[in-house]
C-alpha cells in the first residue's frame, strides 16, 4: 500500500462518508489482511464506521483474538499511521480486553502476534501454578 498518499492527505468530511476514505478503508483492510496472513492470522470481523474502524483479528490455529482500532482520520492527522490501538481479548467479544497498546500500522501484525504469544505464555504460567497448587 502507498502509505505516502494518504499520509499528505486531508480527508473529506461530512453527514456521509466520503469517496477517499471509504477508498482508504478499503485499501487499509486489504492490507490488514495481507499483515494478519503473514503473522498466522485472520481477520476475524471488521467494523466500517464514519471515518474510523475497528478490526479483531483471530489466531489462525487457536481461539485467542487482537482487537485493533484507528482514531477518526479528519481530526487525528496520520494517527492512523504512527498511533494504532491494539489490545488483547478474552474472546471475540470483549471490547474492555486487555491493557493497551499502540504501535505504527505497518508493525499491526507483528505486534499482535507477539501479544498473542504473550497472552499464550502468561496461560502456561497460569496453568503451572495452578497444577503446583494441587500439588500441595
Amino acid at each position: 500500500m502507498d502509505y505516502n498518499k494518504w499520509l499528505k492527505h486531508t480527508f473529506s468530511s461530512g453527514a456521509s462518508t466520503g469517496k477517499d476514505y471509504i477508498e482508504f478503508q478499503k485499501r487499509m483492510k486489504f492490507d490488514l489482511k495481507k499483515m494478519a496472513q503473514e503473522n498466522k492470522l485472520e481477520i476475524h470481523s471488521f467494523s466500517k464506521n464514519h471515518y474510523e474502524f475497528s478490526a479483531v483479528l483471530k489466531d489462525s490455529q487457536e481461539d485467542r483474538f487482537i482487537y485493533v482500532g484507528i482514531s477518526d482520520v479528519r481530526f487525528f492527522v496520520n494517527d492512523w499511521y504512527k498511533n494504532v490501538l491494539i489490545r488483547t481479548m478474552k474472546h471475540d467479544k470483549d471490547w474492555t480486553g486487555g491493557s493497551n497498546h499502540f504501535c505504527c500500522w505497518k508493525e499491526v501484525g507483528v505486534t499482535a502476534r507477539q501479544l498473542i504469544e504473550f497472552m499464550k505464555r502468561k496461560d502456561n504460567q497460569e496453568k503451572q501454578k495452578e497444577e503446583l497448587e494441587l500439588e500441595m
